[in-house]
């Protein structure tokens, strides 16, 4: 049937329960959109079936019946699927990840509808395990993963989701809570070590010890160099000795191969200063630099822990930032530090920092997004403070400084440090 405008009477409308179900109301939303329709008329007709029934509309019927409309404008369709044609209308709405949920619930429902059951016969090709989840994600405009994600959130801890809606935590950050809550357990649930493979994995899954810690425990009494700042960023020195607070200087030449390549405009803060390597080579090309720490070293000012909003305001937003964080901090240091810089961001880090799925998460940043990746092709060494000699010692692991600039248009760029 060919859709075509008709005049109804909005009593005889019925709107569809499913719409109830699947999206909330914003009485924010409510109350503009009455006002345009007041001032503007009903610029939109409402969707409807041969059978009255409302497809596409619902806040706009609601609008209508507060302002007294007795005869509206309807578009009549016919649809295969009323309720794929009940989500598909409403692509453009702005949903809460709660909406795109039930969206996704009620066409995972009818996706699976469409796949055939039993053996396939002889030639017959059938969708893969996945189809579902890909069309489904693929219709909404949500990644797969996503909503992998807050299915989970609403299977584990339904209340969750009422704290991504609110914006008061992200569907990542939420998901690695459960998952670490309630999945990583569920799927050892009844496992029980029987050698020291299994149990030694055991171990690594429940404590996630860093490299140095492993290397600590294994008493290798030799002088290595992993290369790092402060916690979680170690090396272990001679009698495998470690640092208090992990605080290992970055070398000058480490900071000026980045300043060689990248300039910053205006003044740059240095939120883990330590005893000022990184702020001294600064000053030296010239930066006004703030220098701060959580521990006192003697250099800058102490006490500011970088990751507690309440500390950073004490200084306040600048133009940009440069540092070397503690590496299982340099997640929230990169979200700290995009509340704080007007301009750059400078974090040397290991290469491994690319991976995983939250900090794939937080690389889709658009406003202030990652502009360039400078690798070193050799690895540098950060020494434990005191050691007289380097010679002996080799770089262990591969970093580069990462580099991001609010409003950049592009794709990140990988450049060598040789």
């Amino acid at each position: 049937m060919t859709d075509y405008i008709i005049k109804m009477d909005l009593a005889k409308i019925n709107p569809n329960p499913l719409n109830k179900q699947i999206y909330g109301y914003n009485p924010k939303e409510h109350k503009e959109l009455k006002k345009s329709i007041e001032l503007c008329g009903l610029l939109e007709p409402l969707t409807i079936t041969k059978d009255n029934l409302l497809v596409s509309g619902h806040r706009r019927y609601k609008v209508l019946q507060e302002i007294g409309y007795d005869v509206v404008d309807c578009r009549l369709s016919d649809y295969e699927n009323l309720n794929i044609a009940l989500v598909e209308l409403n692509r453009y709405r702005k949903k809460s990840p709660s909406e795109l949920l039930n969206e996704a619930e009620l066409l995972k429902t009818e996706y699976s509808k469409m796949i055939k059951k039993g053996r396939p016969k002889n030639g017959e090709k059938r969708e893969g395990k996945n189809w579902t989840i890909l069309n489904v994600s693929e219709r909404l405009g949500v990644s797969a993963t996503n909503l992998k994600k807050l299915m989970s959130l609403k299977k584990y801890e339904p209340e969750m989701l009422d704290k991504v809606d609110m914006g008061l935590i992200s569907i990542g950050k939420a998901y690695s809570i459960i998952r670490e809550k309630y999945i990583l357990n569920e799927k050892g649930a009844g496992r029980k070590p029987n050698d020291f493979r299994t149990e030694y994995r055991e171990l690594l899954k429940k404590y996630k010890p860093s490299l140095d810690e492993l290397v600590e425990e294994m008493n290798i009494r030799k002088s290595l160099s992993i290369v790092g700042s402060q916690s979680d960023m170690r090396i272990i020195g001679p009698y495998g000795e470690r640092e208090e607070y992990d605080f290992y200087p970055t070398p000058s030449k480490v900071i000026q191969e980045l300043l060689d390549r990248e300039s910053f405009d205006g003044n740059v803060w240095e939120p883990a200063c330590g005893k000022g390597h990184i702020s001294k080579e600064l000053i030296k090309n010239g930066y006004d630099v703030i220098s701060t720490d959580l521990i006192d070293r003697d250099y800058g000012k102490s006490g500011i822990d970088f990751l507690d909003d309440k500390k950073i305001e004490e200084i306040g937003v600048q133009d940009n930032i440069i540092t070397n964080p503690p590496f299982k901090f340099s997640l929230q240091f990169v979200y700290q530090s995009k509340k704080v810089a007007k301009k750059k961001i400078a974090m040397l880090g290991k290469t491994i920092f690319l991976e995983g799925v939250e900090r794939y998460e937080m690389f889709q940043d658009k406003g202030f997004p990652l502009k360039t990746i400078y690798q070193f092709s050799k690895r540098p060494t950060l020494i434990k403070e005191g050691l007289e000699s380097t010679e002996h010692l080799r770089g262990m692991i591969a970093y580069a400084w990462f580099v991001w600039e609010r409003g950049y248009k592009g794709k990140p760029v990988i450049n060598w440090i040789q």
